[in-house]
């Protein structure tokens, strides 16, 4: 009897002990410091949500052109460069959010959060105002607008990460791999608007159709 007791209050601290070990654990865990084995993969918590949110973003982007691209695939709008131009720009936000799953995944990071990866399937092709009368124009001025966004995310991970974490190999990484094509991109878009408004002020039936032809 009394060894059913012994080995009994042994048994309880036994457990007490591997479940105080277990909270300290999860607390460490919790933390914003690394520790133990742990160190090699250390990243911020709001650096790493950031970047979680930024491939999100890369993504949504995706699909975003994806449905301009299909849009001006259709046999009834039959734009093949506006069409070639938009998937090609779909593919790349894509790379680019292998890319980052692909860092994160170095880093030791979870790269994709379930409760917080989300992508926009609703119909996002922008139907033109009655004074611009061209659903072209308006898909290079939404694609700009979106590269503008894309851009702003990326700049605000770059702070996030360098200002109060010093994580300065992702900041390079982020700087020298994405934001001059950024840039690049939003410049080209930029120069296409123009052009395109252009020829639809001189040539309203057939701008579309000669820019698509000549400049896409």
């Amino acid at each position: 009897m009394m060894k059913s007791i012994f080995f009994g209050i042994v048994a309880l601290m036994f457990a007490a002990v591997v479940m105080q070990q277990e909270q300290a654990s999860a607390q460490v865990t919790d933390t914003d410091s690394p520790s133990g084995v742990d160190e090699w993969n250390y990243m911020n918590r709001s650096c790493s949500a950031k970047l979680q949110d930024q491939i999100n973003k890369e993504f949504d982007a995706a699909i975003f052109y994806m449905q301009y691209a299909a849009y001006f695939a259709q046999y009834k709008v039959n734009l093949p460069g506006f069409e070639k131009f938009f998937f090609e720009a779909a593919s790349e936000e894509r790379e680019h959010g292998m890319k980052l799953i692909e860092y994160a995944l170095m880093r030791g990071q979870k790269p994709i959060d379930r409760n917080s990866f989300s992508l926009h399937f609703a119909n996002q092709v922008q139907q033109p105002e009655p004074e611009q009368g061209s659903v072209a124009l308006t898909a290079l001025r939404a694609a700009l607008a979106k590269e503008q966004e894309v851009t702003k995310s990326i700049r605000e991970l770059i702070k996030i990460c360098e200002e109060d974490h010093n994580d300065y190999h992702l900041v390079d990484y982020l700087t020298g791999e994405f934001l001059e094509e950024q840039h690049q991109g939003q410049r080209d878009l930029a120069g296409k608007i123009t052009m395109l408004a252009k020829l639809l002020r001189t040539n309203p039936k057939l701008g579309e159709f000669m820019f698509d032809k000549q400049n896409m």
